[in-house]
C-alpha cells in the first residue's frame, strides 16, 4: 500500500491515491514550510505505480535531490526521498497499491485501514458503517440500508465524522475465475440439530475444502440458504430474498447485531481466500432485502 514518512519520525501514514501536497487546506499532504507552494505537487497512482508531478512550483519538488522539471511526472520507487521547495523531505516506505481508508475529522485524529477488503467504521469488532467494493463501485452499508459512496466522501458515525479514501478497484489477473475460489463456484453444506443449532459447516470450492470453522455469526447464513431452498422455483434474479425485518425476527436479533455478524463472516470468507466475499451477503438498494449469493447450498437435519 502507498505509505509515506516525514524523514526520520516512526510514524508513517497511507497515501490516497490522488494525493495533493502544498501548504493549501485542499491538500491531502499538508507540508507548512514557508518555500513550499500552496498547491506545490501531485502524488498519483497510474497504470501500476505511484508518480510524482511538480506543479510549477516556485521553489521546485525534489526526488533524491534531483529537482524535476515543472509538469513532468516521474515514477517514483520504494524508498524515494521527496522534498517540497526546502530541505524538509518525506520518503514513500511503501510503494504498493493504494488502500481503502479513512481518515477522522473529528479529535482524536485517527485512520481506519480496510481489511480483508472491508472498511469498518469505527472498527472492525463492532462496525456501525461497512464500505466494500462490488461491481466497480463502492457502496456504504449501514444496518438499516446500502447506497453508493464515491471517494472523499465525509460520513457520520457515533464516534465522529470520517472522509473517506476509496481507490479505484480493477480486477487483477490472480482473481479470474479458476485461480482462486469465487462466490459463484462455493457450495455450502449445513449440518444441524433438529432445533436448529448449526453443527457443521462446509464450505467446498471444486474438490477443494475451504478452513471455514463454524461460528455463531454463521446463522444468518442458514437462515437465508433456507430461504434459497424453499423458493428454488422463482427465476434467479428473484430467488432467495428475504426482508430485514423477517430475518431479525427469526434469528431472534436486532438489526445492529444482525449487521455485525454478517460483516464477520464476510471477512472470515475472504481470510479463507474468497476473492469476492464482501458480497456473499447482498442487499438489495431500493428495499432492506438480503440475500445469500451462493446457490448451491444442502441442509441436512441430525438427530
Amino acid at each position: 500500500m502507498g505509505r509515506l514518512r516525514k524523514g526520520s519520525e516512526t510514524m508513517s501514514w497511507l497515501t490516497p491515491s490522488r494525493c495533493l501536497i502544498g501548504r493549501s487546506r485542499f491538500c491531502q499532504l499538508r507540508v507548512n514550510t514557508p518555500e513550499t507552494s500552496g498547491e506545490h505537487a501531485l502524488l498519483r497512482w497510474r497504470r501500476g505505480i505511484w508518480e510524482l508531478q511538480d506543479l510549477h512550483s516556485r521553489n521546485g519538488t525534489y526526488v533524491d535531490e534531483h529537482r524535476l522539471p515543472g509538469g513532468q511526472a516521474v515514477s517514483l520507487v520504494e524508498g524515494a526521498r521527496l522534498s517540497f521547495g526546502g530541505l524538509e523531505s518525506v520518503v514513500l516506505v511503501d510503494a504498493g497499491p493504494p488502500k481503502a481508508h479513512a481518515v477522522g475529522l473529528d479529535l482524536p485524529l485517527t485512520t481506519v485501514e480496510a481489511q480483508d477488503g472491508f472498511l469498518a467504521l469505527p472498527d472492525s469488532d463492532e462496525p456501525e458503517v461497512v464500505v466494500r467494493h462490488h461491481d466497480y463501485q463502492w457502496w456504504l452499508e449501514r444496518a438499516d440500508g446500502v447506497s453508493p459512496v464515491d471517494d472523499g466522501a465525509i460520513i457520520s458515525t457515533r464516534s465522529g465524522r470520517w472522509r473517506l479514501h476509496l481507490p479505484e478497484l480493477l480486477p487483477s489477473t490472480c482473481d479470474a475465475e479458476g485461480v482462486a475460489p469465487t462466490l459463484a463456484g462455493l457450495a455450502l453444506r449445513f449440518f444441524v440439530r433438529e432445533d436448529g443449532d448449526i453443527i457443521e459447516l462446509v464450505v467446498s470450492h471444486g474438490d477443494n475444502r475451504l478452513d471455514i470453522k463454524t461460528r455463531a455469526h454463521h446463522a444468518p447464513l442458514l437462515a437465508l440458504a433456507r430461504a434459497r431452498l424453499v423458493q428454488r422455483g422463482r427465476a434467479s434474479e428473484e430467488m432467495g430474498w428475504v426482508e430485514q425485518d423477517e430475518l431479525v425476527r427469526l434469528l431472534e436479533c436486532d438489526v445492529s447485531r444482525l449487521h455485525v455478524d454478517i460483516h464477520r463472516l464476510r471477512r472470515q470468507f475472504a481470510a479463507a481466500g474468497v476473492v469476492n466475499a464482501a458480497n456473499i451477503v447482498e442487499r438489495c438498494q431500493d428495499s432492506h432485502k438480503l440475500r445469500l449469493a451462493i446457490s448451491d447450498v444442502k441442509i441436512t437435519t441430525l438427530p
